[in-house]
């Protein structure tokens, strides 16, 4: 009887077994075939040249002139980019020797050979430490000026400026089919004398356009400093009071990371402003309020849902200044500002 049992158990099993492997169930397969993704591209053109090869020369500068000079970048790439620029391989050089300035060196001018003799005669080529560099820069995009900056305004000489071959200065971001006028100014020192004359100041320049994140994680980053108010609006560079904003550049929401030290202890609201908008800010974002102790560091890491935030500025402002919208005053010696614009697109 128990074998019986066995067996009809055994043959039950099987026919589970039978029956599970016949079974079939409704289903639908959809498949989408030559799925791609393409790496973008960074490509900037100078003066409408690309590559860009071409010099430029500063012919009979002579003390207390100041020289300009304006180069158009165009961002003709597929992706908004931050542009940095250097001078390096700088240069100066006694070029010419003139009647004057052989003489302060020490040597003899043979007036029929039109020479100097140089037997006794003390160079001075140090042209470099006697130029005055200013640097600002105009961003544009379709609809015409949409930021501006003054970064170095003729207070320290070309050789402190670029300190040496691998100083990059930083000039912000340009919007894809937008471009930046960056002038450059150079001031020959009004006391330089004689000793100068017909001396060669030369030097390398070059422009670099990256994309925008440059971090782990995905997120670009933009500095906030401390600014003179108006009219020039020249960067502070306060190592008490600034700010560093790390940002995704796309997604469902605004990701981001701010990092800073502020001036007064108190609340403080980080915002978005429109590169149209004006004080008191009307189309302003409030991006979050929060508290800071003076002087030390504070961290903030949020993600606000908006659709209205593109290109534009972060600040941050006092609490107390912002209401709703509007900003109800204006302390600038308390807001940190923008150096560059940020560049954000809204995904689903």
């Amino acid at each position: 009887m128990n074998k019986i049992l066995i067996r009809l158990g055994i043959i039950g099993v099987v026919a589970v077994v039978a029956i599970g492997g016949t079974i079939a169930y409704f289903s639908d397969t959809e498949t989408s075939v030559g799925n791609t993704i393409v790496a973008g591209t960074i490509d900037i053109a100078v003066d409408d040249n690309n590559p860009w090869t071409e010099t430029f020369n500063i012919a009979d500068l002579k003390p207390g002139e100041t020289e300009n000079k304006d180069f158009r970048v165009n961002n003709v790439g597929n992706n908004s980019v931050n542009l940095s620029k250097k001078l390096f391989n700088i240069v100066g050089s006694g070029g010419i020797l003139p009647e004057p300035e052989c003489e302060i060196g020490g040597g003899v001018w043979d007036k029929t050979a039109q020479v100097c003799d140089k037997s006794s005669y003390n160079e001075i080529d140090n042209i470099q430490d006697r130029i005055y560099y200013d640097l600002s820069l105009k961003v544009y995009d379709g609809s015409g000026l949409i930021w501006w900056q003054e970064i170095e305004t003729g207070d320290r000489i070309l050789t402190t400026v670029y300190s040496d071959n691998d100083t990059y200065i930083d000039l912000g971001m340009i919007p894809v089919g937008g471009y930046m006028i960056v002038r450059q100014s150079y001031h020959f020192d009004e006391t330089a004398g004689n000793e100068y004359q017909g001396d060669i100041l030369t030097f390398d320049m070059e422009f670099k356009a990256e994309q925008l994140v440059s971090q782990a994680g995905g997120y670009a980053t933009v500095a906030l400093e401390n600014k003179s108010g108006a009219p020039d609006w020249t960067i502070l560079g306060s190592d008490i009071y600034k700010g560093t904003l790390a940002y995704k550049t796309k997604g469902a929401e605004f990701d981001f990371i701010f990092d800073g030290i502020v001036k007064t202890t108190e609340n403080y609201t980080l915002i978005y402003v429109g590169t149209t908008d004006n004080y008191p800010c009307s189309g302003s974002v409030n991006l979050g309020n929060y508290s800071f102790t003076a002087g030390a560091p504070g961290n903030i890491t949020a993600k606000v849902d908006t659709g209205t935030i593109a290109d534009g500025k972060i600040w941050l402002i006092p609490t107390s200044s912002y209401s709703g919208s509007l900003m109800t005053s204006w302390p600038e010696a308390n807001i940190l500002f923008e150096t560059g614009l940020i560049n954000y697109e809204k995904t689903l």
